[in-house]
Parts: C-alpha cells; structure tokens; sequence
C-alpha cells in the first residue's frame, strides 16, 4: 500500500465538485419570489504555487461583487438583478437567472490575506491568490539528534 500526501485544498475542490453534481442533479434553480436562484460558474486554475479563481458574472457591476477572505475560506457574492420590464412590453421567453448568490472555496492555512488581488473584466472575475499552494505544503524540519556521553 502506497502512502499518499494529503491535499487539503484539493479535497475541498473535490468535495465542491461533488456537491455541484448532486445540486445539478437535481433539476432547475428553484424559483422564487425575488426571481431564480443561481450560482455563477466557478474555474480553479494552478500556476506555481498560485491559485487563480475565476467566476462568471455576466450583467454583474464589479461594484456589485463582495469578495473576503474568513477563516481560510474565500467567499464571493454578489446579486444580478432583473431588467424592468414596461407595462406595453413583455418577454415571450426568459431563461436568464436572477437574484444573490454566494461561492465559497477553502484557502490553505498561512495565506497572506493582504496578497490576494482580484480583477474584473468583460463579466469575469479573476480572483488571484499568491503562494496558497506553497502554504499548504507540508513544512519539515530536520532534528539533529545529540550523542549521550557515557558514564
């Protein structure tokens, strides 16, 4: 049996990936009375030992966006509201999401909060994260072990 290196940052992306699968699984955003719910897609890419966190938000201000770092867990959110419609026009079909949403991914433990920026272009936000992969490895420290004297 091989020993395997746990990855605490990617089991946190397996388990949100699973918990996506089951949520798609079981149908349609629920409608409400605020309109639908939604939840932006969410990519995870590497680089280094930097993590880069990229979200749709199409129709979504940047100023609209909330973006903070709790407890090593990076939560953005946020809400697209819906157009106004006037009383002598309708829509004949709408599959646009509306209403507030909340994405949150674990961080690795020793994080700098004040190194992570984020950036918003054209409806996507890239939220970059420095050195979260170097803070999630493993530190070893070498113990130089002391020869006894006989007695």
């Amino acid at each position: 049996m091989a020993i395997v290196r746990w990855d605490p940052f990617g089991e946190a992306l397996r388990m949100q990936r699973d918990m996506d699968r089951i949520f798609a699984r079981l149908g349609q955003a629920e409608r409400t009375g605020e309109g639908v719910a939604w939840m932006p897609k969410v990519d995870v890419k590497r680089s280094g030992d930097d993590i880069t966190v990229r979200a749709e938000l199409p129709g979504i201000k940047p100023e609209d966006v909330d973006i903070e770092l709790t407890d090593n867990v990076l939560t953005i959110r946020g809400e697209r509201t819906a157009e106004e419609t006037k009383e002598d026009e309708g829509w004949l079909v709408t599959e646009s999401s509306y209403g507030s949403f909340e994405r949150s991914l674990s961080i690795p433990e020793g994080v700098d909060p004040a190194a992570i920026t984020a950036s918003y272009t054209d409806g996507i936000l890239e939220v970059h994260v420095p050195k979260a992969l170097e803070a999630a490895r493993p530190k070893t420290t070498k113990i130089e072990v002391a020869k006894a004297e006989k007695k």
